[in-house]
């Protein structure tokens, strides 16, 4: 009887030594920084965790904001705008936006907002767009790889953004998946596909000479020397490069096919949902209404129809020249894709 006595108490004490550790891990594992939320959001059930380093330069940071639920969460990836050269995270919970966010975090999706590396000229950091590009990129990956963390599950996240945001959003979520796995980094390692992707006074691609030329302005006949004068500093900016004359290279060509999403596109990409209605449709005469034309979501469509790509689109101003027939809300696609 003894010696039975003694082997279960033996046995007992075992289990509680793996509960206790397996406790301790999950408790290790969810010791997140929590912070104050934003005022906008301060009214909800929710963490925040702010400044979270996703690589080793100064901007490449993101906040975090999780609803307090057990079960785990789909999560929004929000890219802010700002044409690459300004901008910050904190605009998504300060901006026209803040009620979209507020209304997925009443309905259990948590909600992230990075910063990324701003575009300049001169340097060693005269890269060009794709460098911002790259980090939302990687932003992507660092949240799938610590998805037990906080709370997320990695299968159910969609990105998004506001006017270079969104075409950030467009350039990660239109390409084949583009996770190295044989990478030592384990961010790396992790997917780039997402199961939506919605986007606000969006750029259709960042070849600007012959996708904006040919298919965004193409009503206007417009030419590539009328856009370069009017925008020539951000071309630069864009390229990497000092001037105009540098721009005209085969360097430059393959860099523009490198960053052209329109190109990307086919029917396995994950459908998207584009919305260009705050701008006047108007001859590209400005930069705002170069960057935002209701025509950059046109391009958009056609070339999601023609490759057979879901998505629900909606441009124009004064009157919307096209509204997508089922009429749904952003909100309304980020909680369908996260929940499909």
């Amino acid at each position: 009887m003894s010696k039975n006595i003694l082997l279960v108490s033996i046995f007992i004490l075992a289990l509680l030594h793996v509960a206790c550790k397996s406790t301790s891990q999950t408790q290790a594992k969810s010791n997140l920084p929590y912070t104050t939320p934003p005022e906008a959001i301060s009214d909800l059930d929710v963490k925040f965790v702010e400044d979270i380093a996703y690589d080793t330069h100064e901007r490449a940071k993101f906040d975090i904001a999780l609803p307090n639920v057990t079960k785990p969460t789909g999560l929004l990836l929000y890219i802010h705008g700002g044409g690459f050269i300004n901008g910050d995270k904190d605009r998504v919970f300060s901006d026209y936006n803040v009620d979209n966010m507020r209304s997925l975090l009443s309905q259990g999706v948590a909600v992230a907002s990075i910063n990324y590396s701003l575009l300049q000229l001169g340097g060693d950091e005269n890269v060009g767009v794709i460098k911002c590009l790259e980090d939302a990129k990687r932003a992507l990956q660092y949240v799938r790889s610590r998805a037990q963390d906080f709370n997320i599950n990695k299968d159910d996240i969609v990105i998004s953004g506001s006017s270079a945001g969104a075409g950030a959003s467009l350039w990660v979520s239109m390409q084949d998946d583009m996770k190295d796995i044989s990478s030592p980094d384990p961010v790396l390692r992790e997917s780039t596909r997402v199961k939506g992707v919605a986007v606000i006074q969006t750029q259709c691609s960042y070849d600007i000479e012959d996708r904006w030329i040919a298919n965004v302005f193409q009503d206007y006949g417009i030419k590539w020397s009328m856009v370069a004068a009017v925008n020539a500093a951000g071309i630069s900016q864009f390229y990497g490069v000092s001037n105009l004359e540098e721009y005209e290279t085969p360097e430059i060509e393959t860099y523009r096919d490198k960053v052209d999403m329109m190109d990307f596109m086919s029917k396995d990409d994950p459908e998207f949902w584009a919305s260009n209605t705050l701008t006047p449709v108007a001859p590209p005469l400005s930069q705002d209404i170069i960057y935002h034309h209701a025509f950059h979501v046109r391009a958009l469509k056609e070339r999601a129809d023609e490759v057979g790509l879901a998505n629900v689109c909606y441009y124009g101003k004064d009157p919307i020249l096209y509204e997508d027939p089922s009429g749904e809300t952003y909100v309304d696609f980020v909680f369908r894709k996260i929940t499909e």
